[in-house]
């Protein structure tokens, strides 16, 4: 048995959570037991999916509190387990658990990156340069979710020497699968039999530029009457968003669900894919959608690794016509259920991505 922590900030729906939850779902639970320590005060959807599958959930306090406060309560967990490895989804500062648990001499200790974010300032890039040096210290793997977090968490110089894995975000793609009964019932529910959907899933902030969309989606509106735009997520920025929509003259042509649990029912409502985020480790709500065979648009700020698709377009944010035209393509789009299969073939099911982990949590992709 491989006993792993998993260290990261909480375990609400989505985001890094949710990729822990479908490693372990499809994982050998006879083979490898996930707990998991976050720095939230409450356990969120996430968790509670991840206790009913055997994980113990702890609290840790932010680093913002105190360094030697965290060190402190991570070593009590560690005191307390027989943890075979560790697992930081902390980005550039994974090594400070990585250093505890050196200390408590754990001998698998991954340190994961899931960000392309640009530092903002000087600090926040001298803490990055930091953590390329101190990660690479204080792990024995360096796990990136795609090439561009991998590089700009652990470095150019590490992921050239090929010290950096890259494990993509796996994700159920028969669960994504197009299906065109869940597409009317969906699309019945929610009055739009007859709508060219564009449709968009997410946290609701900065990252991923939700405002920016209602521009492109007021011109798409020009064109195609019958257009609306559907909105799953919720997040800092939804007030934001409510007076953007207010001011766009189309509030009935909008639709915000808030954040739900059945968005692999959504996608196959949807016509087309909107993601005009600034940055995306990896863009785990594209694949869902390309896995249900939708035409998806990019922003060209974002990873490249879907360019294999078909129906992927990257384009830039300062260029809102460019995003209407390729959005119009696809008004008639007869290659759904065909599309779908490109994820599966490009190993981004969590059956091929699992595999990735396994030799990783096996000592089989040790740094030399």
């Amino acid at each position: 048995m491989y006993n792993i922590l998993h260290v990261m900030a909480g375990a609400d729906a989505g985001g890094i959570s949710m990729v822990v939850l479908n490693y372990y779902k499809y994982l050998d639970h006879n083979r490898y037991h996930f707990d998991v320590a976050i720095t939230s005060d409450h356990i969120g959807m996430n968790g509670e999916k991840l206790i009913e599958l055997g994980a113990k959930i702890y609290f840790l306090p932010l680093k913002s509190e105190g360094i030697k406060k965290y060190k402190k309560a991570l070593s009590e967990i560690l005191d307390t387990n027989q943890y075979d490895c560790i697992h930081v989804h902390e980005n550039e500062t994974s090594y400070v658990a990585l250093s505890v648990a050196k200390k408590h001499n754990i001998s698998r200790r991954i340190a994961h990156s899931h960000t392309t974010s640009p530092s903002s300032s000087l600090k926040n890039e001298l803490r990055r340069l930091s953590g390329c040096f101190l990660n690479g210290i204080y792990s024995t793997n360096m796990v990136g979710c795609g090439e561009l977090a991998g590089r700009r968490v652990f470095g150019n110089h590490n992921f050239n020497k090929g010290k950096v894995i890259v494990l993509p975000n796996g994700i159920e793609t028969k669960r994504f699968s197009y299906n065109q009964d869940v597409r009317n019932n969906v699309r019945n529910a929610l009055n739009l039999e007859q709508n060219f959907v564009v449709g968009m899933v997410g946290r609701i902030d900065y990252q991923k530029n939700n405002i920016f969309a209602i521009e492109i989606f007021k011109q798409i509106h020009k064109n195609i009457s019958t257009a609306k735009l559907v909105i799953a997520g919720n997040g800092p920025d939804e007030n934001a968003l409510k007076d953007a929509i207010s001011s766009s003259g189309l509030t009935e042509e909008i639709i915000m669900l808030g954040r739900r649990s059945d968005v692999d029912q959504l996608y196959q409502a949807f016509d087309i894919f909107l993601l005009p985020s600034r940055f995306e480790g990896f863009p785990v709500a594209a694949v869902e959608a390309l896995s249900s065979g939708l035409p998806v648009l990019l922003s060209n700020t974002i990873t490249k690794e879907l360019s294999f698709g078909n129906a992927v377009e990257y384009l830039p944010l300062d260029n809102v016509s460019e995003w209407v035209s390729a959005a119009l393509k696809y008004t008639n789009d007869p290659f759904r259920s065909v599309r779908q299969r490109e994820v599966l073939e490009q190993g981004l099911d969590i059956m091929s991505c699992k595999n990735i982990l396994m030799d990783i949590y096996e000592g089989r992709r040790d740094l030399e």
